[in-house]
């Protein structure tokens, strides 16, 4: 397995992306989304790549503009701008190959922003929602996020997770995230779908999963992993495990 690095083109820069070659020649790409200031580097989405790469799939793994490597200033780091991310990559992916069979997924905001970009192109084949957030934000984040114009996030880089990385996202988000519709747009979706819920998940519950499961055309399928919270990517047990389950699901639809 050959793994590239890239600076792909999209419409506020450059977006940082790892490409993962499958050694035989393939008409298989997977586009993989990271969660919400989640780097593409963290180990559940490398292991899902290495995974995918290994059935056959090219795998792209990228950052959203705004964040870690990917040119664009955090302002842009809106749900418009990520479909706009997703649209970038993949149009310079089938640039690059006959791609005719297309999957795209992600963790958790990787989640969300591709079943919605998926209700608005066609070409997906295959949507993974892992862990998918579908609401708008809301309650007491809200209240606070809007009175002091930012969140303050932090996330452990992946190589050292003793050190942080602190992104200070504009209240703009919010107001952009409440134009859309993630269990809407999931009746718009003709391919197949698969969701994955985790079932000790406090910040994205099985419940909320299972609407957006209830609201999705066929073929579709819903599992919940036992044991497994919101942040798997943490013990490589449950990374195993979560992608396995995965790639069984890919095989049956």
């Amino acid at each position: 397995m050959n793994i590239i690095k890239k600076k792909i083109p999209s419409t506020k820069g450059n977006l940082a992306a790892a490409i993962h070659r499958s050694e035989k020649k393939t008409d298989k790409l997977a586009i993989l989304c990271p969660g919400y200031l989640d780097s593409k580097d963290y180990e559940h989405l490398v292991g899902l790549a290495e995974a995918l790469s290994e059935r056959g799939y090219t795998v792209v793994r990228f950052e959203p503009t705004g964040t870690w490597e990917s040119e664009g200033d955090i302002s842009d780091y809106t749900t418009s701008q990520y479909l706009e991310d997703i649209k970038s990559v993949l149009k310079y992916m089938i640039n690059q190959g006959g791609y005719k069979q297309i999957l795209l997924g992600g963790h958790s905001r990787g989640g969300q922003v591709s079943i919605l970009y998926a209700a608005r192109d066609s070409r997906v084949s295959v949507v993974l929602g892992i862990m998918p957030s579908s609401g708008p934000i809301t309650g007491q984040r809200r209240e606070e996020w809007e009175k002091a114009g930012v969140s303050v996030s932090q996330r452990d880089l992946p190589n050292d997770k003793e050190k942080k990385k602190e992104f200070r996202v504009p209240f703009q988000h919010v107001l952009d995230r409440d134009q859309y519709d993630v269990v809407g747009d999931a009746k718009k979706i003709k391919a197949p779908i698969i969701l994955i819920a985790g079932e000790i998940d406090v910040l994205v519950p099985p419940n909320e999963v299972k609407e957006i499961f209830d609201n999705a055309n066929k073929p579709k399928k819903f599992i919940i992993i036992p044991d497994i919270g919101h942040d798997y990517r943490n013990k490589d047990n449950e990374i195993s495990l979560v992608n396995k389950i995965i790639l069984k699901e890919l095989n049956s639809i």
